[in-house]
């Protein structure tokens, strides 16, 4: 199981940076938030829209370290990544984000709930 959970946090972090927003909207719970390093809880279908749009714009993500820790309903991803993005038109720049990813198996497929970023 473990190797599952990694493979998924990795995942997440491939096709975001590959702007491939169908295979990213697939991991991602109907009802998933992602809540960014400034506090802003993103709905999904916004932020799959502006990954589309270019709003938001992911170049690559080089893993850090991931752990894991189970909770009461599912897993708990915790991973560090130096990201390179470009959001609402900010210059292109490596942050290093701590991404905690919330997830559950829902129908057999393991499905992120919500993402809270920061950086470290």
């Amino acid at each position: 199981m473990d190797e599952e959970l990694r493979k998924l946090y990795r995942d997440y972090n491939t096709v975001m940076a590959a702007d491939d927003t169908v295979r990213l909207g697939k991991l991602l719970a109907p009802d998933f938030t992602l809540t960014h390093m400034t506090g802003y809880v993103q709905p999904k279908v916004e932020w799959l829209q502006e990954l589309q749009q270019g709003t938001m714009h992911y170049y690559s993500s080089v893993e850090d370290q991931i752990s894991l820790r189970e909770t009461s309903h599912g897993w708990h991803i915790i991973g560090q990544s130096r990201v390179v993005a470009s959001i609402h038109g900010s210059a292109k720049t490596e942050w290093p984000l701590n991404t905690d990813l919330y997830v559950q198996r829902i129908n057999g497929q393991w499905q992120i709930m919500s993402a809270v970023v920061t950086t470290y």
